[in-house]
Order: structure tokens, then C-alpha cells, then sequence
């Protein structure tokens, strides 16, 4: 009985030690980072001529991670200004995962952050500006918690940057066809006139090579087919067998031929194939205005969406 007391004690008091062991377990505590702890190092290429190229990249590096009180996957990021007070800027991703503090960053970002930032809005008010000084702060934050962003205590700059016009349009496409008397041809010195009939990616749709317009032809019977550019009314020689020069409807003779849709009229919808041929769309029984949507993302299935109104 005596063993069997000391045991049973002995169990006890660890018991009572491990406890007390594991209330001095702490959890770590998120705090908010001192600036102070967070910079960036002065650039190498600060003071020399730095050209921004379409597929160039820089690196933008800080200390390393903000003291959050305890190791923490952290992402980063770089903002851009034209002055230093920030009053104005733009933010930059880096390339890969964006958790290192060695930011690799793609020169066209800056390019296309440069343009906005001196307000351009498309090529025709874009100015050169020639070498401009540039300005860079760092941004920390673990994803998902607001409070843990901070900024770089310091400012950096590349003293000598060189842009060019970077801002990422909307493609647009031409549909030739009867909307007026007679048809305007899809020539450079028509690009004006042409303006109305330009079928358009959506602003948050660039590079969707999805294209959108609504056409008013006049209260004609609707003839039209799409050009990808304004190259004259036949294929150039020299251009790529995989870029197309003009998209009509898929299924005729190819032989300029309109192919007729007796069936479309208002109220109706019609989605169909197109191809690389002059045979148009014709709409016989059609008048007025005609919503389109040609989607051009999948190259091997061009395809054509209209809605009669």
C-alpha cells in the first residue's frame, strides 16, 4: 500500500508540473511593425541611365521582413510617384509569388504607371518626357489582415529613367459594310469615318480578344463582314497565316458571296462560325440597329454573337 500511495503521488506531482509547464506556453502576439524597422536599399542603378523595355526587369529590395513579433509569411510590394510626398501613386506587383523582399519588378508595369501618373490617356496625348527621377517606397502586409500593412520608413529613387507609351488599350476591329449609301473602305485614310464602326474589347476586358458594338445601319438590310485592321480590302503578302485580315460568315463559298439569314430579324438572336473570308453576313429581312459580340479567344473557333433590335 505504501508503494502504491508514493506512485500515485509521484504521478500527481508531474502531473501538477507539467501543468504548470504548459501555462507558460504563450501564444505569439501579432503587433503593429515600427516603420523604422522596415526599409529599402538605395537602388545600384540610382544615378545611371535606365531605358524601361517592354520585357525588362529591376529590382526594388528591402531589409528584409517588418517585425510583426513573430516570423510570418509576408508579401510585398512597390509604389511608385513622380514626387516624393507620394501625393499621387501607383502600385507595383512583382513578379513570382510577391513574398520576397528582393521585389522583381517588370519594366512595362512602370512604363504603364509613368503614363498614368503624367495623365495620358492614349497615344495621341501622350509626350515624351525624356529622363524623368523616379520615386519608390515599399509595402509590407501579411494577406488577409489589414492591420499588419506598413510602408518603408525611407524613400528611393532611379534618378534617370527613360519611359515610353505603355497604357494598355482596348482592341478594336472594323465591321465594313452598307450601314451607310455606300460601303467605306477599310483604308488608313478612312480610319476616322471609321471610328462608329469599330467593335470594341470592354475596358475590363483588354486583351480578352472578345470585341463589342452596337451599329445602326440606317434602316438598311444589314450586309457587313469584320476587318482586323485598316489594310486595304485584300490580304497583305507578307502577313502570318495564323493572324486573321477579315472575318465573315463561315459556311459559304468564299467567293465574296454574302450568305443570307432570311430568319433574323428584330427581336431575334443568331450566333454563328466565322472564317477568314469576304463572304458577309446578310440579313434581308433586318433593319435598323444590330448589338454584335465577336469573340475572337479561342483562334481555332471564331465565333459571332448577334441580337437584332
Amino acid at each position: 500500500m505504501k508503494i502504491s500511495h508514493i506512485y500515485t503521488a509521484g504521478i500527481l506531482a508531474a502531473m501538477a508540473l507539467m501543468a504548470g509547464a504548459c501555462s507558460d506556453v504563450t501564444e505569439p502576439v501579432l503587433q503593429k511593425p515600427d516603420p523604422q524597422t522596415f526599409t529599402l536599399n538605395i537602388p545600384p542603378l540610382q544615378d545611371q541611365y535606365y531605358q524601361l523595355s517592354e520585357n525588362g526587369t529591376f529590382e526594388i529590395v528591402a531589409n528584409g521582413q517588418p517585425s510583426y513579433g513573430f516570423s510570418a509569411i509576408t508579401s510585398y510590394r512597390a509604389q511608385v510617384s513622380l514626387t516624393e510626398d507620394f501625393a499621387d501613386f501607383r502600385t507595383l506587383t512583382p513578379t513570382g509569388t510577391g513574398t520576397l523582399s528582393r521585389m522583381t519588378l517588370k519594366d512595362a508595369d512602370l512604363a504603364v504607371a509613368l503614363c498614368e501618373l503624367h495623365g495620358v490617356t492614349d497615344e495621341s496625348n501622350y509626350e515624351d518626357k525624356g529622363i524623368q527621377k523616379v520615386y519608390f517606397r515599399g509595402q509590407a502586409f501579411i494577406s488577409g489582415i489589414e492591420e499588419t500593412e506598413v510602408l518603408t520608413s525611407n524613400v528611393v529613387s532611379l534618378n534617370k529613367v527613360q519611359g515610353y507609351f505603355a497604357l494598355k488599350l482596348p482592341k478594336y476591329i472594323f465591321c465594313i459594310g452598307n450601314y451607310l449609301k455606300d460601303w467605306i473602305g477599310p483604308d488608313a485614310a478612312n480610319a476616322e469615318k471609321l471610328i462608329p464602326y469599330r467593335v470594341t474589347e470592354n475596358d475590363d476586358e483588354i486583351d480578352s480578344n472578345i470585341f463589342h458594338a452596337t451599329i445602326d445601319f440606317q434602316e438598311n438590310a444589314p450586309i457587313f463582314r469584320f476587318y482586323m485592321g485598316l489594310d486595304g480590302w485584300d490580304r497583305p503578302a507578307d502577313l502570318p497565316e495564323n493572324q486573321f485580315f477579315t472575318l465573315g460568315a463561315a459556311g459559304g463559298t468564299n467567293s465574296d458571296t454574302p450568305v443570307e439569314f432570311p430568319d433574323f430579324k428584330a427581336g431575334e438572336q443568331l450566333t454563328h462560325k466565322l472564317a477568314e473570308t469576304k463572304d458577309s453576313f446578310s440579313f434581308p429581312n433586318c433593319s435598323g440597329v444590330i448589338e454584335m459580340t465577336i469573340d475572337l479567344s479561342n483562334h481555332d473557333a471564331p465565333v459571332a454573337h448577334f441580337t437584332a433590335k
